[in-house]
């Protein structure tokens, strides 16, 4: 099922009632207005206005985090909730199956080549000089969306996952299994959704 990216404010959201949803939303902005606290307080207070808008406009939500920090929606049931926060803004990904998202800022710099796998660093050396840190970068969110889906992130060695680009929009990621990726550029930042293959 393709995901929903939403940019807009949520009453703007045209939901179908199944599909995952990314909303990548600006921490300081209108969407955050009346919500007090550090960045993870409005970061919290923005998923659950997402979950509310929708589960039903009534439901008390309620959000505890995992042994690991990764955020659970204990409350309605039946919801998973992913964030990720790099410069301004947070993509926050909800779905009624485990989901997970990760967003970086584009930038220039070289590639991490002790990151990727053999097959990932020969795939990126045969693109152009210029081309190679946006595509680094990609795989790089990629494989952090993945390494939250698993649960403990921080225990994964990055070149432990490796990522199979199909597309500038579809990838695979596979380590302790495998999840469906789908990434999108803005002017700039690269942000990914991951969700388990049903395959």
């Amino acid at each position: 099922m393709t995901p929903i990216w939403h940019d807009g404010p949520l009453d703007a959201l045209v939901w179908d009632g199944q599909s995952p949803v990314a909303w990548s939303v600006a921490e300081t902005g209108p969407s955050a207005a009346g919500l007090q606290g550090d960045a993870r307080v409005v970061r919290h207070g923005l998923a659950s206005a997402l979950i509310r808008k929708l589960a039903s406009e009534s439901v008390e939500i309620y959000l505890t985090r995992s042994p690991a920090g990764a955020p659970i929606v204990s409350a309605p049931g039946g919801w998973h909730l992913s964030l990720s926060s790099r410069g301004a803004r947070a993509l926050i990904g909800v779905a009624r199956a485990p989901i997970a998202v990760d967003r970086e800022v584009i930038d220039d710099h070289p590639p991490l080549w002790d990151m990727l796998t053999p097959t990932e660093a020969d795939a990126l050396h045969r693109l152009p000089a210029l081309a190679q840190p946006p595509a680094w970068l990609r795989r790089w969110t990629i494989k952090e969306a993945h390494a939250k889906l698993i649960g403990e992130p921080r225990r994964i060695r990055p070149e432990a996952i490796e990522t199979i680009v199909t597309d500038p929009i579809h990838a695979t990621a596979t380590f302790e299994g495998t999840s469906r990726c789908w990434s999108r550029s803005t002017t700039d930042s690269i942000e990914t959704i991951a969700q388990w293959s049903q395959s």
